[in-house]
C-alpha cells in the first residue's frame, strides 16, 4: 500500500517539475530599453580622447618595465634552467676559475 501511494505522487510530482521548469515564454523583466539612459557628452571628443590616451599609454610603459625587469630578474636567477637545459660545455671552460 505504501508503494502504491509513493509510485502515485511520484507520478503527480513529475508534471509538475517539468511544468516549473518549463521555457516556453519569457515574461518582460522591466521597462523597454529606450536611447534615453545613455549618456550626453558634455566635453570635447579630443580632449578626452587626449587625456585618455596619455594615461593609458604610461601605464602601457610602466607595465613594459616591470616586465621586463622581472624576465630579466628570473633570467639572472636561472628560473627557467637555461643552464640545466641547455647542452654542457667542454671540460675545459667548466673548471676554469
Amino acid at each position: 500500500m505504501k508503494l502504491l501511494r509513493l509510485i502515485t505522487a511520484a507520478r503527480r510530482a513529475g508534471p509538475i517539475v517539468f511544468r516549473r521548469q518549463g521555457h516556453d515564454s519569457h515574461a518582460p523583466v522591466g521597462p523597454p530599453t529606450t536611447m534615453d539612459a545613455m549618456p550626453v557628452p558634455y566635453q570635447s571628443y579630443r580632449q578626452v580622447y587626449g587625456e585618455l590616451q596619455s594615461k593609458f599609454n604610461l601605464y602601457l610603459a610602466c607595465s613594459f618595465v616591470a616586465f621586463a625587469l622581472s624576465l630579466s630578474y628570473a633570467f639572472y636567477e636561472d628560473v627557467f634552467l637555461v643552464e640545466g637545459l641547455s647542452k654542457p660545455q667542454s671540460y675545459r671552460n667548466r673548471n676554469k676559475q
